[in-house]
């Protein structure tokens, strides 16, 4: 799945839209736009779906995926026992 800030870049260029377009159409900074796209500072969600919206673009949410349980887990795996890391052997210490 591709990052929110990857899907923005790509769909920016399909459009052939400069940064600086989108930021006078948004109504922001290029350099907003600039550091949104190299992730050199984070953004406010206002100003994303407002870069967002002006390429046709919007945030969606959806419900999480229920991460498995450690027995749902062993019993989806039987064969997979726990296994422990051979022991290592200690170096002597000269004595």
């Amino acid at each position: 799945m591709k990052s929110v800030r990857q899907a923005f870049i790509d769909r920016r260029l399909a459009l052939r839209i400069t940064q600086a377009a989108l930021a006078a159409a948004a109504g922001l900074t290029q350099k907003t736009v600039s550091d949104f796209e190299t992730a050199k500072t984070s953004i406010t969600l206002v100003n994303l779906e407002r870069l967002l919206a002006v390429l046709g673009l919007e945030l969606t949410t959806r419900e999480a995926s229920p991460r498995p349980t450690l027995d749902e887990l062993a019993q989806r795996y039987p064969d997979e026992e726990e296994q422990s890391a051979p022991a290592r052997a200690r170096p002597r210490r000269p004595g």
